[in-house]
């Protein structure tokens, strides 16, 4: 079991480019959150180093039998959070590195089932706390 679990909710019925930050909600079992409320990019993992961090991505809309799958994790900009940037297709996990005040912008691609816009790209954010 990972130290932390982030779970991925995407509104399949919904997701467009134009609305992705809000048809995509971030969560964890680290009481982390959006720095700027309904907005998924702004979702901010604060952990130390040493920590696994587990993704996981799952529609919101389960009875419709939309599918999500993960396409790729990439770092964007700062600090090596994340060293290195494992890939997987379903469940995602690394392990944090770095020291207090690091942080790291990294992508999540992922694909929805029969949505032409796919994959989409979410910008979230990972730093290294005390």
């Amino acid at each position: 079991m990972a130290d932390i679990n982030v779970v991925v909710t995407v509104d399949t019925e919904n997701i467009t480019p134009q609305n992705l930050k809000t048809t995509v909600v971030l969560t964890d079992d680290n009481g982390d959150q959006d720095k700027t409320p309904d907005d998924s990019e702004t979702f901010d993992i604060r952990t130390t180093s040493g920590k696994s961090v587990q993704f996981t991505i799952v529609p919101k809309n389960t009875g419709i039998g939309a599918q999500v799958s993960f396409d790729s994790f990439f770092k964007e900009s700062g600090d090596s959070v994340f060293d290195p940037m494992p890939m997987s297709t379903n469940n995602w996990t690394g392990t944090t590195t770095g020291t207090s005040g690091n942080d790291e912008f990294f992508a999540i691609k992922f694909n929805v089932v029969g949505n032409s816009n796919s994959p989409f790209t979410l910008d979230p954010e990972m730093e290294i706390w005390p």
